[in-house]
Order: structure tokens, then C-alpha cells, then sequence
């Protein structure tokens, strides 16, 4: 290949996944982004302590630590696809969860619906960033 041509970052039969992908990146922003929130509200709505509080983010980022090792063994057996679909259902699930909970105001299936919803983002995240890279081209060494 000659040096003076350009090789594009994403080849154009990638777009389309590209952006799609790339959309997922907003899902686990603002998971993140209303964790540390969530828990000043759940200690006024529920009334719980700093300690029962912790909760929140133990849910959070212990869902990471469950299932980050999982997903990318099931996302090496399977494919990136799958992965994305598991991890969009288990956010759903998740984000679902929370409607039970806050209707009877039960602070124990909040932290389920929210460990199961971090489920997802680890299983998003596993998949997405190795996806993308696979769409460009091969290093040149």
C-alpha cells in the first residue's frame, strides 16, 4: 500500500455499528453519573444511615466486580453482538426493577434492581471498547 493513501479510522460497512456502539457510551455515563446523587436521596426518601447508604455504591460498583470477568469470557465464546444484547437486557432489567421498588418504597429491591442494572454497563463495557477497535484497521508494525 502506498504511503500517500489514506486509510480511513472506520471503514464506511462499519458506520452504522460504529454509531450505534458508540451510543452505548451514554448508557454507563449516566449510570455513573447519578450514583453519587442516588445516594443523598435514598437517605432522605428512605430514611436509612450513612452506613445502610454505602449500599448504594457497593451495588454499584460490586456489580463491576461481579460479572466484568464473566462477560468478557462469554463475549470470547460468543460475540460482540451477544454481549451487547445481554448487556442491554440486564440494564433494561435492571432499570425495570427499580419501578417495583419505587413503588413500594423498598430500599433492598432498589439495590437488587441497581446491582443487576450494573450488570449491564459491565457487560456494555467489556464488549464495546474491544468492539470498536476491532472495526479499524490493523496496526501497521
Amino acid at each position: 500500500m502506498a504511503h500517500d493513501q489514506k486509510i480511513p479510522v472506520i471503514p464506511k460497512q462499519f458506520i452504522l455499528s460504529f454509531i450505534l456502539v458508540t451510543t452505548l457510551f451514554s448508557l454507563w455515563g449516566f449510570a455513573n453519573d447519578v450514583t453519587n446523587p442516588l445516594v443523598a436521596v435514598f437517605k432522605d426518601v428512605f430514611v436509612i444511615t450513612n452506613a445502610q447508604s454505602t449500599w448504594v455504591q457497593m451495588a454499584f460498583y460490586g456489580g463491576y466486580a461481579t460479572i466484568a470477568l464473566p462477560a468478557a469470557i462469554f463475549i470470547r465464546r460468543f460475540s460482540y453482538k451477544k454481549g451487547i444484547i445481554v448487556g442491554l437486557a440486564l440494564y433494561a432489567l435492571g432499570a425495570l426493577l427499580s419501578i417495583p421498588a419505587a413503588a413500594g418504597a423498598n430500599f433492598n429491591l432498589f439495590i437488587i434492581a441497581l446491582y443487576i442494572l450494573t450488570f449491564g454497563l459491565a457487560f456494555l463495557e467489556t464488549t464495546a471498547n474491544p468492539y470498536i477497535l476491532s472495526m479499524g484497521p490493523e496496526p501497521m508494525l
